[in-house]
């Protein structure tokens, strides 16, 4: 068994989740660090709740690997905690994780999105920062053209990130729309294809490290992962 946390980055995905892989919702704070008594044979970390609840911690994914659970990170959240442990285990997958992994991509906020609760699938209600600007970069756009509008889609909080708050504020907003139609496909989503590729193939214990010190705050998110249920609640990946 496979467990993936994924949500709003899922959308525009077109290939079916792989037998094996047990899908869960965007991961808070212990909900990695509880999935270890399943032992699973690996987790897929894609999306995460940012700023409605507290985010998965570097320490639970070093747990994980330390108990001879694979885990992979891509997209999102994922490929942020990816970038910051692949020395220690954590594989990453897709551009988004070789861009943060390689200091091309600085900006955490670069994959947010504000997105629906569960129950209506996780919706993207805005656009991230890296797939903006992939579209922006693919889209053939003048100099000053792909300038103005990078500069448009960096400077937004992302929450209001929309294609439609973007073009409105550019002056040639109308004309620039029409380029853009083509190629407003989703780098997070194309890397979530290349993690369900991934993990089509087999996927090896991490290697050993070394044991982890059980600290008061991290036996603090023990106790409450034992003493709740905590799913992930609707917000931001």
């Amino acid at each position: 068994m496979i467990l993936l946390f994924a949500g709003p980055s899922l959308h525009g995905v077109t290939q079916a989740i792989p037998a094996g892989v047990v899908l869960r919702p965007p991961a808070v704070a212990g909900d990695m660090a509880r999935a270890i008594a399943e032992r699973p044979q690996a987790m897929a970390l894609v999306d995460g709740v940012f700023a409605t609840a507290p985010s998965v911690w570097h320490k639970e994914i070093l747990a994980v690997l330390d108990h001879g659970i694979a885990v992979l990170g891509a997209a999102s959240l994922g490929a942020l905690r990816a970038a910051e442990l692949h020395r220690f285990g954590m594989e990453g997958v897709g551009a988004v994780f070789a861009a943060c992994r390689d200091g091309l991509l600085v900006r955490d906020d670069a994959v947010l999105v504000s997105h629906a609760p569960a129950e209506l699938g996780y919706q993207p209600l805005s656009v991230a920062l890296v797939d903006a600007e992939d579209s922006i970069a693919r889209a053939g756009l003048s100099v000053d053209e792909r300038s103005g509008l990078l500069q448009i889609a960096r400077r937004l909080p992302y929450a209001q990130r929309t294609w439609p708050a973007m073009l409105d504020a550019h002056p040639q907003g109308r004309r620039l729309a029409a380029k853009l139609a083509p190629h407003l496909a989703s780098r997070k989503a194309m890397d979530v294809e290349l993690l369900l590729d991934r993990l089509r193939r087999p996927v090896d214990p991490p290697p050993p490290v070394r044991r982890l010190p059980l600290t008061a705050y991290y036996q603090r998110l023990l106790r409450h992962c034992s003493a709740s249920s905590g799913s992930a609640r609707p917000g931001d990946s």
